[in-house]
């Protein structure tokens, strides 16, 4: 059934509009409507659009027919046509613009009405049909991302429709614009390859397609592919490019990803895998291949070999699946081997993967070479529990083994035997012969340990010198003094390094479980404190714990701690004790001697004080303060009383070995102001036997411009040769050495020829020890040249070496 057509009537004159609405009903329009105003009609328009509208020009009202046509929506698509008597030019123009499908002039016949209405309405048809043809193909192109354009080439004008702006494509809506603006809104990177497809197009009309950037305009940059052809017309002289662009910047972004993706699978060091739904490899990247050795034709359609069924049993695989399938991820460490037959330990992991419904598609496995890494972990733990250089047990797996030992001999009620070894004098090799001939003597002794041991016992380095053996079931005590002597028996074997011949001593602290301690801490602690023990009973040794070592050890804890305190606190003090010439009895010289002002104990010698000060490292501290403040009471002597005496200092082996020793003694002496003349320092003759640097140490003391002298000569092992070589210009003969004076002829004997040898070498002495009013008779008439001893004087503070001197200066010094 056809539709009825609605005809609405907009005109002011009423006898018009009826007869109108006779006309339509005889010629077969049933439905019709009249409005005499613009307004009017308008309004009805948006209730019920009709499907064609004859239009008075001149109506009643605010607007006229013309605007009243321009004033009805146009996604309506209503015919209007237009009836008039009115024809001028200005109407007829502003008639054009609402683009009218008729125009009559009245009057007119019913049959010019009933045609034009017809051909309206066809037309109305046609229009709709190609604008439903438009927004379908507006959609598309939208879905698309796509737009068409057209380039005039010879008026350099573009039309888009769609994305020809780079915006979201508004149905049919065509946008015109020149070439030129186009092509200022291509990033200007790109600008010139866009110019020049242009250009191609235009002089070789063959097809083109250029992908580009631009920026729209929310100021975004877009990627835009543009594809097309130039077409010429010869007929009417047209040039035209026309073609498609398409907005691809959701597919270059995926592009990228995937080429990022692309890259990591092929480029990451961990092995990836393609597996189907059994488990067969589908794909793998090159770093599969490089870990494993295999290649793609003994990969490719089978499963990977080292989850090959006939390395794990059916209950493994069971395993697997049941995992993947619940978990849908599987991970395990495997221990395999290469194809080469290396091993090879691989971190693998199984991922299911699945599709947009939940169901099953492959499965990715990754492969991690840990091998590095497991390699690595394993000479941590060996570094972790081993000494590097040596390869014995550290002190970490040697207390745990001890411990061990104490688990397994408790419950028979056996012993245990700790023993703690260190290398007597070690450091004076590492000083000497340098730090690799130091290593080579380690291994050497440890060689030498392992050789007089048993395979059950452990032998362990606890780091520098120090070695830890541990016996299991060991009889007694006598058992473990008789392993203890014949490792030191083995270690004073000679050996050869870098030329020189060698003997190891070494000293060695015993402690018995369960006699001494029942934890392996305290039997290391215990054998620790019995081999410093061993060590001041003079080395080479060996000694048990008893329990008067800890209270010993205690003491010397809490002594050092108290020195240092001491040293903070300014609580040291030196004393001094004159040396006399022998012939004049004038006062010649001061030995400055270390006192400590205990808080409690009151005053302590230098007993009390060195061996403390030698074990805790505070000698050489302890010498610095000594050598400062015995220059400063020097200068001070010299300026308030004018006395120029010689200040003598002892000093240790450690302060000797000091490489800048001397730079410290001349910083001391120009502190002080003191000439170096003034001072003399006193060494022993245990420092300078065969020890190269300390003699290169007195050599440059004796440049700073001091005096040197040897202490206590005659109880160590004098070399005359050395003596006569070195820069000594003084002897101190030993206080053992005058005890016997005069009346021990052995004594005589030796003092005798002391004095005749220092004559003959051109050395000064001083005799220490002298008490007695025969011993200092007999030394003068022997030729001595400075005595010194309680005869004289005690060491005394520093205000009473001159005390009468003192005394007489003040009156002095208050006048002035």
């Amino acid at each position: 059934m056809p539709k009825t057509v609605h005809v609405m009537i907009v005109e002011d004159e009423r006898v018009i509009a009826l007869h109108l609405r006779k006309q339509l009903e005889k010629l077969g329009y049933d439905r019709t409507s009249a409005h005499s105003a613009g307004y009017d009609a308008l309004k009805a328009i948006e209730r019920d659009p009709p499907d064609i509208i004859l239009m008075d020009i001149r109506i009643d009202g605010d607007i006229d027919g013309i605007e009243t046509a321009a004033g009805i929506p146009p996604d309506l698509m209503i015919p209007v046509i237009y009836l008039s008597a009115h024809s001028e030019d200005a109407t007829l123009a502003r008639a054009k613009k609402t683009r009218p499908y008729g125009f009559l002039l009245k009057p007119f016949s019913e049959r010019e009405l009933h045609a034009t209405i017809q051909m309206a309405l066809e037309r109305r048809v046609a229009e709709m049909a190609l604008r439903e043809s438009q927004q379908r193909l507006s959609l598309a192109m939208s879905a698309a991302q796509m737009s068409c354009w057209e380039i005039d080439v010879n008026t350099r004008e573009m039309h888009s429709t769609g994305l020809g702006n780079f915006q979201t494509p508004q149905e049919t809506e065509t946008v015109t614009e020149t070439w030129d603006a186009f092509l200022d809104r291509v990033a200007s990177e790109d600008r010139d390859s866009v110019h020049k497809a242009f250009t191609y197009a235009v002089q070789h009309g063959d097809f083109y397609d250029v992908v580009f950037r631009s920026i729209n305009v929310h100021n975004e940059q877009r990627w835009l592919r543009a594809r097309g052809k130039s077409f010429s017309n010869d007929r009417n002289g047209t040039h035209r490019i026309i073609g498609m662009m398409q907005d691809i910047t959701d597919q270059r972004m995926t592009n990228d990803k995937l080429r990022e993706a692309m890259a990591v699978y092929e480029t990451t060091q961990d092995g990836i895998l393609i597996l189907d739904p059994d488990l067969n490899v589908t794909n793998a990247n090159k770093a599969y291949y490089h870990i494993t050795g295999t290649g793609p034709k003994g990969t490719l359609d089978k499963p990977p070999y080292f989850l090959a069924p006939e390395e794990y049993s059916a209950g493994f695989y069971q395993d697997l699946f049941h995992t993947l399938r619940h978990r849908r991820h599987w991970h395990r460490d495997i221990e395999t081997r290469n194809i080469q037959g290396n091993p090879i330990s691989l971190a693998t992991q199984i991922i299911a993967v699945e599709d947009d419904d939940g169901e099953l598609t492959h499965f990715v496995a990754i492969v991690s070479d840990r091998t590095a890494i497991r390699q690595a972990e394993q000479e941590l733990h060996y570094l972790a529990q081993y000494d590097g250089l040596t390869s014995l047990p550290n002190r970490l797996l040697a207390t745990d083994r001890l411990n061990r030992a104490i688990e397994r001999s408790e419950p028979v009620g056996a012993r245990v035997a700790c023993l703690f070894l260190d290398i007597d004098d070690f450091k004076n090799i590492n000083d000497t012969l340098g730090h690799a001939a130091g290593d080579q003597v380690l291994l050497i002794a440890s060689t030498r340990i392992k050789a007089v041991t048993e395979r059950a016992d452990t032998i362990a380095r606890l780091g520098g010198d120090e070695f830890m053996i541990i016996r299991e079931n060991i009889q007694n005590a006598t058992a473990a003094a008789n392993l203890a002597m014949k490792i030191i028996s083995e270690l004073q074997r000679p050996f050869y390094i870098i030329g020189h011949e060698l003997t190891l001593s070494a000293s060695i602290g015993i402690s018995l479980y369960p006699d001494n301690a029942l934890s392996p801490q305290d039997l290391i602690r215990l054998a620790d404190t019995a081999m410093y023990a061993a060590k001041d009973r003079g080395r080479r040794t060996y000694a048990f714990y008893q329990s008067e070592m800890t209270e010993t050890a205690t003491r010397y804890m809490t002594r050092s701690l108290e020195l240092r305190r001491g040293l903070e606190n300014n609580e040291l003090v030196l004393y001094y004790q004159p040396q006399m010439n022998a012939h004049t009895g004038d006062l010649v010289g001061v030995e400055a001697l270390l006192r400590w002002n205990h808080p409690t104990s009151g005053l302590l010698g230098p007993h009390e004080i060195i061996p403390v000060a030698e074990q805790s490292g505070l000698i050489i501290e302890i010498g610095d303060w000594v050598l400062r403040e015995a220059c400063l009471q020097a200068r001070r002597w010299q300026d308030d009383l004018d006395q120029k005496i010689t200040m003598a200092v002892n000093v240790s082996v450690r302060q000797l070995k000091m490489p800048n020793f001397a730079e410290t003694v001349q910083h001391a002496l120009a502190v002080a102001g003191l000439p170096a003349e003034y001072l003399e320092i006193e060494i022993t003759e245990s420092m300078i036997q065969d020890e190269t640097s300390m003699i290169r140490m007195l050599h440059e003391l004796r440049e700073v411009g001091i005096s040197l002298a040897i202490d206590d000569f005659g109880t160590g092992y004098s070399c005359l040769r050395s003596i006569k070589s070195l820069p000594i210009k003084r002897i101190k003969i030993d206080r053992a050495f005058v005890k016997g004076l005069p009346g021990k002829a052995d004594d005589v004997a030796l003092v005798k020829a002391m004095l005749a040898m220092a004559s003959t070498l051109g050395l000064h002495t001083t005799v220490e020890g002298v008490e007695t009013e025969e011993q200092y008779h007999f030394l003068r008439e022997m030729g001595c040249t400075d005595l010194q001893g309680f005869l004289f004087s005690k060491p005394v503070p520093a205000d009473a070496i001159f005390a009468d001197k003192a005394a007489k200066k003040k009156p002095n010094s208050k006048i002035s």
